[in-house]
């Protein structure tokens, strides 16, 4: 059989697109794009070949996600490794790392995430910030080493814990410039949700029953609260995702544990620990006086 063969039986059964990056990922060199399937299309592919295509196949025609099969998905201009194990990387997620670039960060910042899943928020913020500390947190054995690996993967930088939230991380860790979440906030209930489209992907990683969808969110902020100063420990910004119709509800759960929110952009919140902000707004007040004095003073002199 040619691959145009195969790719004909293969595009009647599931979308083209995913049609082709399966060939690409049995018939073709690693590093080709769909680009080489046209040049390639009269290349006989071997038996085991063809087995190991129509295997993907008939998983990508049962529902399986595409990522799951591949084994892997960009995310931020990167490849990450994925399995059943991590929820599939999504582009409203690099919204974060967008976010936190617009903070003003120190040269080498440091970053927490809680709920890292497959690393791929952790590890991109490690390779943007070369110079950063990055710890990232995942309750799941599972999750974590497929964090682990996409680490390694591609630089090897970040330190992971299993943790509950902030359960195990250290007052002796000392200060974070940001920490970064991506919790599980998908409400069963919402009547929009199609829960088929995302039945593979792990539940508990996806679904919160109570407050919406905000209950995880919610303890993680008090937690946050009740840390801070503690033996060191401290955070001055927090970067969240949820859905934008549950970022009222967010922002005012927050403000109850001592958060102002910044900026919403996408499915990203932004959010700075209140006493940081109010010293920021008085610093600034400050200067804004200082410059209308200084103003006048000019002008009286030039009167003069």
């Amino acid at each position: 059989m040619k691959i145009e063969d195969w790719l004909k039986v293969a595009k009647k059964q599931i979308a083209v697109l995913d049609a082709e990056l399966l060939a690409l990922k049995c018939f073709a060199p690693k590093e080709a794009d769909r680009s080489w399937l046209v040049t390639h299309d009269v290349v006989k592919i071997t038996t085991e070949m063809q087995q190991k295509a129509d295997e993907m196949l008939k998983k990508r025609a049962a529902g399986i996600p595409l990522a799951y099969i591949l084994g892997e998905k960009e995310f931020y201009g990167r490849s990450f490794e994925v399995n059943s194990d991590v929820l599939i990387p999504r582009p409203e997620t690099e919204v974060l790392i967008d976010l936190i670039k617009e903070l003003p960060l120190p040269k080498q910042p440091s970053f927490l995430e809680i709920g890292t899943g497959s690393g791929c928020v952790a590890v991109t913020l490690a390779l943007e910030y070369p110079q950063s500390y990055v710890l990232a947190t995942d309750v799941s054995v599972k999750a974590l080493d497929v964090a682990y690996q996409n680490d390694i993967i591609h630089e090897g930088r970040v330190e992971f814990i299993q943790s509950n939230l902030l359960r195990e991380v250290q007052p002796d860790e000392g200060h974070f410039d940001v920490l970064v979440a991506n919790l599980p906030y998908v409400d069963p209930t919402w009547d929009w949700l199609d829960q088929d489209s995302l039945s593979h992907e792990p539940s508990r990683a996806l679904y919160v029953k109570q407050e919406g969808g905000l209950a995880l969110y919610r303890r993680l902020f008090k937690e946050l609260r009740l840390r801070q100063g503690r033996g060191g420990f401290g955070v001055d910004y927090v970067v969240v995702e949820a859905d934008p119709c549950q970022h009222t509800a967010l922002t005012q759960i927050a403000e109850q544990q001592g958060l102002i929110a910044l900026k919403t952009q996408g499915f990203g919140v932004v959010f700075e620990r209140r006493q940081r902000y109010q010293a920021g707004r008085r610093m600034q007040k400050l200067v804004n006086v200082e410059a209308r004095l200084t103003k006048a003073n000019h002008e009286n002199d030039n009167h003069e």
